[in-house]
């Protein structure tokens, strides 16, 4: 058995090997094949196969070096990407170069296809051996040259003629094709016959565009026209960004703590751009809350979301407001805060030390209380009594230290004789933290008359005593 574990591990290292090691390869062809003889204006098309998700780049050199077109875009699937153009200026070699770099490691891959553009027939107008095709310049402008899907761009192709003074150049409907590739398929949107005069410059077409949702990415937009005359072929270089788009959302948070708690605030933030992107994430708060991290910098894929949990701690008692914001690309995607209310730990007890004692209905009697701070901070307590017919001297507020106790002298009166019962409440800032009772009995006191006829017969008593016992000697 252990050697079957063994042996499956070993072919399992050989196959993972295998798979990091895997070359990168690009390639570049046209149809029906590269080192070949092209027509001027003749539509080819071509494929690019990649073997893994990769940025690719390609552009057309002419045998100086010259960049004449450039392309670039993301393949996503390894697999054959194809593609289609018409053969345009100059005249001579050409060589269509890919760079394709992969994403997952940046590994580089290169190819190259050469072939070459020649004799177009059309470049002196048949009949009209003094008018040259050449002598028009045919020119492709759009007002962006860097959008975002759902975007309106603006196309305008423009014609100036240069020919000789008898050598019109009529643009006839229908001819004109703009092969917006991805973004757009292929149009034919010149409906009317355009006469450029000799010296002239004229915009043939203005074409408004709103762009597609489609990858990151330069595509290029070739403009194509021909007539039994002349063909003539421009391009546009469109860089489509996709800006990041995302929101900013509190899943919870404590209303309320107490000083140096720590707590946090949780948040989601959602990716709701279709590219991955970094999200930056900012906490403020006052100077009385601590917060380790004030910024939080995350990447998120197309689509998708992640959770933050924003730290902080207390140092004082107040209410506060934390405030989050998130950006992206430098640019604010939203703006959100919370309030939080932060109080002292406090608690207190209450204890009877001396009860108050029996008395008469005409006395005084008081009890001692014991207030102990059970919390380390300094509190102030309010010290309440509630009874029927009985008179309590109110007491102030008192200040007790952290993790000390205090003696308080309540002072009772009795209104009525019978048993009366003294409640008392601890509090703080309105809140209850203990409570104690007492009772004590208060009897009726003799009236002064009263008393004093009992003095004068006692007296009255005590001195007949006296004179028996005196007469009887």
């Amino acid at each position: 058995m252990k050697k079957y574990v063994v042996l499956a591990l070993l072919l399992l290292v050989f196959s993972s090997n295998t798979v990091v090691s895997q070359p990168f390869t690009a390639t570049v062809t046209l149809f029906p094949g590269c080192g070949l003889q092209y027509w001027y204006g003749q539509e080819v098309c071509g494929e690019i196969v990649v073997s893994d998700d990769a940025w690719v780049t390609r552009w057309v050199e002419d045998q100086n070096g010259n960049i004449w077109y450039h392309w670039g875009t993301r393949y996503y699937t390894a697999g054959i990407h194809h593609f289609c153009g018409y053969m345009g200026l100059p005249i001579g070699v050409h060589i269509m170069n890919i760079q394709a770099q992969r994403i997952s490691d940046g590994a580089i891959a290169t190819d190259q296809c050469q072939y070459t553009v020649c004799c177009a027939s059309s470049i002196w107008i048949p009949g009209r051996p003094s008018c040259n095709c050449e002598d028009v310049t045919f020119s492709v402008d759009i007002d962006k040259t860097q959008v975002s899907p759902g975007d309106y761009i603006t196309m305008m192709v423009t014609a100036t003629n240069n020919m000789e003074a008898d050598c019109n150049k009529k643009f006839d409907a229908g001819h004109l094709e703009i092969d917006w590739g991805i973004l757009g398929g292929n149009t034919s949107p010149l409906e009317k016959d355009v006469l450029v005069k000799p010296g002239e410059t004229k915009t043939i077409l203005e074409e408004t565009h709103l762009m597609p949702s489609i990858p990151e990415g330069d595509y290029s937009v070739v403009v194509y026209y021909s007539d039994s005359e002349c063909t003539f072929i421009d391009y546009a270089t469109i860089s489509v960004v996709l800006t990041a788009e995302g929101t900013l959302e509190i899943l919870s948070h404590p209303d309320m703590m107490n000083v140096d708690e720590k707590g946090r605030i949780r948040v989601l933030v959602r990716n709701k751009s279709q590219k991955e992107a970094d999200f930056v994430l900012v906490a403020t708060a006052p100077s009385e809350i601590y917060m380790p991290q004030t910024m939080y910098i995350v990447t998120i894929p197309r689509a998708g979301y992640i959770q933050i949990d924003v730290e902080f701690q207390p140092e004082e008692k107040g209410l506060y407001s934390i405030e989050l914001e998130l950006s992206s690309e430098g640019q604010s995607l939203g703006v959100t805060a919370v309030n939080i209310r932060v109080e002292k730990p406090v608690s207190g007890q209450l204890e009877i030390l001396y009860p108050p004692e029996n008395i008469t209905t005409d006395q005084n009697t008081f009890a001692i209380l014991l207030i102990t701070n059970t919390g380390q901070y300094d509190t102030v307590y309010q010290l309440t009594a509630s009874a029927a017919n009985v008179e309590v001297d109110p007491v102030s507020d008192l200040l007790v230290p952290g993790n000390q106790s205090r003696e308080v002298h309540i002072n009772m009166t009795p209104l009525t004789e019978g048993v009366h019962q003294v409640a008392f409440q601890l509090l703080i800032d309105n809140r209850l933290m203990d409570s104690a009772s007492v009772s004590f009995e208060a009897t009726q006191s003799l009236p002064l008359l009263l008393i004093g006829g009992i003095a004068v017969v006692a007296v009255i008593i005590l001195g007949a005593v006296l004179l028996f016992y005196a007469l009887r000697r």
